[in-house]
């Protein structure tokens, strides 16, 4: 924190007492209708609101439109403003509680309700009407049956919401961490100094932070989240199309439009320029809009609006099931009680409903929409791990199609540390000695001297006055760290021939810095590629220090800096001489920032504050230096390049520097290695060739900036866009219309782009997923799917790799989902029909047991495997529509659904032959011709024996692909081991222990074992389905894609034949 005068005047209060909610709430009406005469009238303006809100300055009158304050709050009232005003942050989405979910869940599932409400029934009938098998009411048993619906219930209800809970708790960690992500804003807050005297101080603090009544600095790439009143002309830009729906950009103005409106964006803009708050979190006026659509239910992803449909249509075939059971088990006890005068037993009526309300329950596959959301939370909060902030679900699915890469360099390929290695002043290059930021120079054998103490001087200044913050007295960027390392590395040579390092203290420069009279400074601009900054010296002449790219300023400089500081004309020669020295920098791969100057008495114009310009000016400039900055590719790139080429990832480098550069990193990554393998050998080593560049050139691969923007879109489609590789030079639009070619030229690819800049924003918008980085603008966050809080290039592969892992989780679960959900509703049906006893083989509370593995269980085991680097990232992207079920999908399920219903009819059928009932009134002969009734120790076979199949399925699931091993990484798969490992223990306890309550009678070990081997035949048909359908089916040109298509078409959108 930097320390500043004593007050001179002060407001009376200290903490807004004139000010209350409703005021504040008014005056955030005002600023977002831009109701100027109305803050002329009430508020009185700007002095007026600095009365209103005690806002404390050194000069509270001087204030004339044309100038900043110097003021702020004091730092021991933020506390009490807070709780007055409230804090700058919106309430995100009330978390629920666990209650709550258990309500939701009964709530929103009406097969359930009838589920309860059959149980009530059941209960009551139980304890009022005769036993139908037995002819006695027996009240101790009556309850049983509807205990058990009720047991039942509970527990899909308690995991339902349980997991509901959960996935809250990981949506909640990943919004603490978006909010985190935020930037720091400056502030000026009195804070007492020795001796109680009270001191105006600037300070970085959280956005959240900020109060109402604060003094904050505006610099371009802020997204405002407070209403504020402008107090200074300088240069400001801002974007309130997401407020106001205005499409054009407005130049902001103290007298003219002063509303700097929250949800809006600040575009460009003088870092000068300060406002003080007057409204922030929900009583500001985006936050009043903001909180106006809380509760909104949040969109589902595309995966999830696919397999909600897919669950509705299979839900009608499962009702249809269940009608079709209810009325047979109704026909054929009609036919029993008019035929075969059997008495009616209302018991018997309302157990055949309950069994057809309990196919429903199994048939409707709910849980296909939920494994999407447990994956997606699941991959979210994975992803956090890796570096990934994904503010968008749907990001997670769209990334796992990514066609195309379109990356920055600077920070995502390089590594963000930058090293000044060489230094061109005065017609001299100097050379970078030693490791580390404070390595020396030495000088270049070609030249001779090093520069005086004059040139030097004017050299730190140029480099301070862009470079360094003035109120943190630090750079604020890593391009200015970079060039700071001048500084320390500077040294001087006597006349007498001694070399003595140069000592710049740089605090008067930075006095003149910190008075807004005599400082103005506009932030570099990717469409200008320069920064300009004006000082007013004390001599009353302005200087105007411009920094940026060499080409740029080299067309604006009339004179250069040569020996002692002399002028002479940038000639011709001398102009092919410096473009010789950039691109010698350039070749290296070094990034090349030129300084240069001009001094000017006045500028054109009236109006502006103090006299200084409000827009950046254009005055005859002077070369003063070329600085080479050194970035070292990041050492986890290269590999993952390696990878996106194996994973059918096209990468395209976009960046603002030089075309030699960019072709230096690119080389050097092994970027072009990968795209064009006459490159293979050169991409360990600096790229050196001009004729290599030339051919690239040539050939498509590599293209400048000027170049790109000078050919019509016709042309960059049927020339260049196909092998597009590198950008150099590249505005932000030129990023987006790539995006736009792109699309133009394949309509079904997937764009990812990265971006930090406030102009980057349209082209994060534009791409199918957008990253920003983390030490990007807030804008470009705002507009960005994903924020890459390392900033490296890998988070992108990351992100691809968990993306195909969420469908292909999905995937998995659906093959298990619907094997077990169809087997289990014809096992239901052709159980009734084959029984003369008008029995369901697997009695209700069994079928929701079925429905607890195959819903919540299943998705928790398969929709949480973790991702396989190798095989993810070693196949191609899938079509943007390819369907969710894959031929060889809908093979494994109709041979394995086959193999469990047939195994199921014969144990029905022809199973009691083999066991024996306990008790020997119970038993059926063995010359039978037709089963008449099922013993309770054969029907708890078949029960077990199905619910084993569905536990050895899980192992078949798993595997998708024809690589995988059903050996292979089952350290990827814990969940799947502890839940199946769960069921297991339970099924154990339901048949030893279960009784009455879940229809069952215990078994001995070999019955066990028995059902083991029995059930482990799911095994060996999934083996042979999937060797079948990869050597055999799969080879047939397609063929049978086509028949499994047109067979299951009726389920499902087209199928894709990409993978099989």
């Amino acid at each position: 924190m930097q320390g500043r005068s004593a007050v001179v005047h002060v407001h009376s209060g200290d903490t807004g007492k004139g000010a209350t909610s409703g005021i504040i709430n008014a005056l955030s009406g005002i600023i977002g209708h831009k109701r100027l005469e109305q803050f002329a009238s009430e508020v009185s303006g700007h002095q007026g609101l600095l009365n209103l809100l005690d806002v404390r300055c050194e000069d509270p009158t001087a204030w004339s439109g044309t100038r900043g304050i110097r003021g702020g709050v004091l730092a021991a009232s933020v506390h009490e403003r807070r709780e007055r005003f409230g804090a700058n942050r919106l309430m995100h989405h009330q978390k629920k509680t666990f209650m709550t979910f258990v309500k939701e869940s009964v709530e929103d599932d009406r097969t359930l309700q009838l589920l309860i409400g059959s149980a009530v029934l059941s209960v009551v009938l139980g304890m009022t009407t005769s036993d139908y098998r037995e002819g006695t009411i027996d009240r101790s048993t009556g309850l049983v049956e509807g205990a058990a619906i009720f047991l039942s219930v509970f527990i899909v209800v308690t995991l339902s919401a349980l997991n509901n809970y959960k996935k809250q708790e990981q949506f909640s960690h990943v919004i603490e961490r978006e909010d985190q992500s935020r930037q720091l804003v400056l502030v000026w807050r009195y804070e007492s100094a020795s001796g109680g005297e009270l001191m105006l101080r600037s300070m970085e603090v959280h956005v959240e932070d900020v109060v109402v009544g604060d003094v904050v600095q505006i610099s371009a790439g802020m997204e405002l989240t407070f209403d504020a009143i402008l107090f200074d002309n300088r240069y400001v830009v801002c974007d309130e199309c997401s407020v106001t729906g205005e499409s054009e950009e407005i130049i902001k103005d103290p007298k003219r439009d002063p509303f700097l409106i929250s949800g809006s964006s600040i575009l460009d803009g003088s870092s000068e320029a300060v406002a003080v708050v007057c409204a922030v979190g929900e009583h500001s006026f985006a936050g009043e809009i903001a909180m106006a659509i809380h509760g909104t239910e949040k969109k589902n992803t595309p995966l999830q609006d696919q397999l909600e449909a897919l669950a509705e249509r299979i839900g009608k075939y499962g009702l249809l099931a269940a009608i079709l059971t209810f009325a047979a088990l109704f026909l054929k006890e009609a036919y029993r009680i008019l035929v075969h005068a059997s008495p009616f037993s209302p018991m018997k009526f309302f157990e055949n409903l309950t069994t057809a309300i309990a196919i429903v329950v199994v048939a409707v596959p709910e849980g296909l929409p939920l494994s999407v959301a447990i994956s997606l939370a699941y991959s979210m909060r994975r992803m956090l791990q890796d570096g990934n902030l994904v503010r968008h679900l749907a990001a997670c699915e769209t990334m796992g199609g990514a066609t195309v890469l379109c990356t920055d360099k600077t920070g995502t390929i390089t590594l963000p540390d930058m090293k000044l290695v060489r230094v061109f002043f005065e017609g001299r290059s100097y050379l970078r000695r030693g490791n580390g930021p404070n390595g020396t120079f030495s000088r270049n054998e070609a030249f001779v001297k090093l520069p005086s103490t004059h040139s030097a001087l004017r050299l730190m200044e140029c480099v301070v006055a862009s470079a360094l913050d003035p109120e943190l007295g630090r750079a604020r960027s890593r391009t200015g760290e970079a060039l700071m390392q001048l500084g320390s590395n500077l040294c001087v040579v006597a006349d007498d021939g001694r070399v003595t390092p140069f000592y710049y203290d740089f605090e008067s420069l930075l006095a003149i810095m910190r008075d807004n009279s005599s400082f103005v400074r506009f932030p570099f601009s990717s469409l200008q590629k320069k920064c300009t900054t004006v000082l007013r010296l004390p001599n009353g002449v302005s200087r105007v220090y411009v920094s940026g790219a060499p080409e740029v300023l080299l067309e604006e400089c009339r004179n250069v800096v040569v020996e002692n500081g002399r002028l002479e004309p940038l000639d011709k020669t001398r102009r092919v001489y410096y473009e010789g020295i950039l691109r010698e920098y350039a070749q290296a791969g070094l990034r090349t920032v030129c300084c240069a100057y001009g001094d000017v008495d006045s500028f054109e114009g009236a109006g502006k504050a103090y006299g200084m310009p409000s827009a950046p000016p254009n005055v005859p400039l002077n070369f003063l230096v070329l600085l080479a900055l050194e970035e070292a590719i990041r050492p986890e790139v290269p590999g993952s390049l390696e990878m996106c080429f194996r994973a059918g990832l096209r990468v395209i480098l976009i960046t603002g520097d030089a075309t030699l550069t960019a072709v230096n990193i690119a080389s050097r990554c092994g970027l072009l290695s990968l795209v064009r393998p006459h490159y293979r050998n050169a991409c360990n080593s600096s790229f050196s060739s001009l004729q290599d560049l030339d051919a690239l050139i040539v050939e498509g691969y590599v293209m400048d900036g000027a170049e790109f923007r000078a050919l019509k879109d016709e042309e960059l489609i049927e020339k260049c866009i196909q092998k597009l590789c590198v950008l150099a030079r590249a505005t932000p639009l030129d990023k987006k219309r790539v995006l736009r070619l792109l699309k133009c030229h394949d309509p079904l690819a997937v764009v990812a782009v990265t971006g930090d800049g406030t102009n980057d924003a349209p082209a994060l918008k534009t791409s199918d997923v957008g990253f920003a980085m983390n030490t990007g603008s807030d804008v470009a966050k705002r507009a960005s799917d994903i924020v890459l809080l390392d900033n490296n290039f890998a988070g992108m592969v990351k992100a691809t790799m968990w993306g195909r892992n969420v469908k292909d989780n999905i995937r998995k679960f659906l093959q298990f989902q619907l094997t077990v959900n169809c087997v289990a509703c014809l096992v239901a049906f052709t159980g009734i029909l084959i029984n003369e006893k008008n029995m369901s083989p697997l009695k209700p509370v069994q079928l929701l047991w079925l429905n607890l593995i195959m819903d919540t269980l299943a998705a928790l085991a398969l929709a949480t495997e973790l991702p396989c680097e190798s095989a993810l990232l070693s196949r191609p992207p899938e079509p943007r529509h390819a369907s969710v079920i894959l031929p060889s999908m809908w093979f494994q399920m109709a041979t394995q659904g086959s193999f469990q219903f047939l195994s199921q009819i014969y144990m029905l059928s022809y199973g009691y032959q083999h066991f024996k009932t306990q008790n020997a009134s119970e038993m059926v002969p063995n010359d039978s011709p037709t089963m008449e009734y099922f013993g309770p120790k054969h029907l708890s076979i078949v029960f077990n024996v199905f619910v084993l199949m569905q536990v050895m399925n899980f192992f078949n699931a798993r595997l998708l692909n024809r690589d995988e091993s059903f050996f292979g990484r089952w350290g990827d798969s814990s969940a799947l081991l502890l839940i199946v490992t769960l069921i297991v223990v339970l099924q154990v306890f339901i048949v030893q222990y279960g009784g009455r309550l879940m229809s069952t009678v215990p078994l001995t070990a070999s019955d066990w074992m028995f059902c083991v081997v029995y059930a482990s035949g799911s095994l060996v048909v999934s083996a042979v389905a999937r060797w079948w359908w990869w050597n055999v089916l799969h080879s047939d040109g397609g063929l049978a894609a086509h028949w499994i298509r047109r067979c299951f078409g009726f389920l499902h959108s087209p199928i894709s034949e990409k993978r099989m």
